[in-house]
């Protein structure tokens, strides 16, 4: 049954993107493509094992031709949201005028719509002659394709690549919003962004552990019995045989990247060289042209704020890579939180539901929950919020019914329901980051101002409804 739900909700969140994408295209924004290079690089990682798969843009800005490339295993990416054989024909023009045939043996045009349902090869047999193989069959692809590749796969895997369709939607949400349309009145419209701000200063240092020994220790002391682990695994559990637990950081190549000083914080100082602490502007990593310094800026980012959420009773649920709301104390039935929207209200995020057939055993813990992503603007970074449930069985473990009561849950919202929700997570995290006098802020959520013309302002700011 889990496995169906996913494969239906692949489905659903994938033809929404396609749809999203025609609807850019069509309003003449044809350089939504390039908003989406990034975000998806992991899912032609994992559908084409390309491990090494990267932005070229990245190496150099505005690279000739194509788009993506994994210089190692020599397959190409071109992405796009133009269909026509003129695009395909125009892509191969370049990629051999440039050269990149001595580099890459394998060009893959990806369109983010749908591509047409035949293309001439003897039309692209004229351009490649014999000096590289392409086929309109195989090397011309859509999303469509990469979801028939994605439901082969294990489920564990399907997942991964189904919180991935969603970052991209997510993405394309915003980029649509922050783009302004041709309309003559003005309107003001909320969007599930909001401004994060975060400290000036990032700490690097070397990574000084014995991980034979840590790996050796937890399995005395800790019972840790897993056969796969990795290095970010063995610090983690470093810092719990070490006694505090600090979430805020990220490893890259056997670095420790922190907004805190680890010479001067008690959960760091043993799991580093002192003598190698580096200090660098945070401009330095999240204003990078390399991708990989951006990932680091947000993996740290994010860590970080898991970290201090924990303080105000969120967690977070690594199988669905969200942040979740857990009652103040295991024993309460549920848990409010009052807020301020366009009035003053009062919301549910947390609810303990029992068993109709036995009132002693509990039926499903409901939580509130949220993933967040991040990405700039200019200068400027935001956090996407993109609210939903979570259900589980012990406050912790994910229910076996999750999707069922997701899909029950989902159906009976409306699209204010969901802004709602979004405006509330945006408003409580601004809030509490402030009482714990956080070096984060997350403001409340921005508006724009777009043309709409003959939209009335009450549909965009809805009352708040109280759950």
């Amino acid at each position: 049954m889990e496995a169906i739900s996913i494969e239906n909700e692949l489905r659903d969140v994938v033809s929404r993107i396609i749809i999203q994408v025609n609807l850019a295209t069509k309003q003449g924004k044809i350089d939504v493509n390039l908003t989406l290079e990034d975000a998806i690089i992991p899912i032609l990682k994992e559908v084409y094992q390309l491990p090494k798969l990267i932005n070229l843009n990245a190496k150099q800005k505005n690279f000739p031709g194509i788009d993506l490339g994994d210089e190692y295993d020599r397959v190409a990416f071109q992405v796009t949201s133009t269909t026509n054989i003129e695009k395909v024909k125009k892509s191969l023009r370049v990629f051999l005028d440039q050269g990149f045939d001595s580099n890459f043996d394998e060009l893959y045009l990806l369109i983010l719509t749908e591509k047409q349902k035949s293309y001439s090869q003897s039309a692209i047999d004229k351009i490649t002659t014999d000096k590289f193989n392409f086929s309109v069959k195989s090397n011309i692809i859509d999303l469509s394709d990469l979801l028939a590749e994605i439901t082969s796969m294990r489920l564990t895997a399907q997942k991964r690549m189904l919180h991935e369709f969603k970052l991209i939607l997510g993405d394309i949400d915003g980029y649509l919003q922050f783009t302004t349309l041709e309309q003559p009145e003005q309107k003001l419209l909320t969007t599930n962004l909001a401004e994060i701000s975060f400290p000036d200063e990032v700490y690097v240092s070397e990574v000084a552990i014995d991980f034979k020994d840590t790996l050796e220790r937890a399995k005395a002391e800790l019972g840790f019995n897993k056969r796969k682990h990795n290095k970010k695994t063995l610090i983690k559990l470093a810092m719990v045989l070490n006694g505090p637990v600090f979430d805020g950081w990220a490893f890259h190549e056997g670095k420790l990247f922190t907004f805190v000083n680890p010479e001067y914080d008690e959960r760091l100082l043993n799991l580093v060289d002192t003598g190698s602490i580096e200090k660098l502007n945070t401009i330095d990593l999240n204003q990078s042209e390399f991708v990989e310094y951006n990932n680091i800026f947000k993996e740290l980012l994010k860590s970080s704020l898991k970290d201090e959420m924990s303080s105000f009773a969120i967690n977070y649920n690594n199988s669905e890579r969200c942040f979740y709301f857990l009652p103040f104390d295991e024993k309460d039935d549920f848990r409010k939180q009052d807020w301020v929207g366009k009035k003053k209200a009062t919301r549910t995020v947390f609810e303990k539901k029992m068993n109709t057939k036995d009132i002693d055993k509990v039926l499903y813990f409901k939580h509130l929950s949220f993933e967040i992503s991040f990405y700039n603007i200019g200068i400027k970074w935001y956090c996407l919020i993109v609210p939903s449930w979570l259900f589980t069985f012990n406050l912790y473990k994910k229910s076996y019914y999750h999707e069922k009561h997701l899909s029950q849950q989902k159906r009976l919202e409306t699209s204010g329901t969901v802004r709602n929700l979004t405006r509330f997570i945006a408003y409580f995290l601004n809030e509490e980051l402030t009482k714990i006098g956080s070096p984060f802020s997350i403001s409340n959520l921005a508006q724009l101002e777009c043309e709409y013309p003959d939209l009335n302002t009450d549909d965009v700011m809805e009352n708040e409804d109280e759950s």
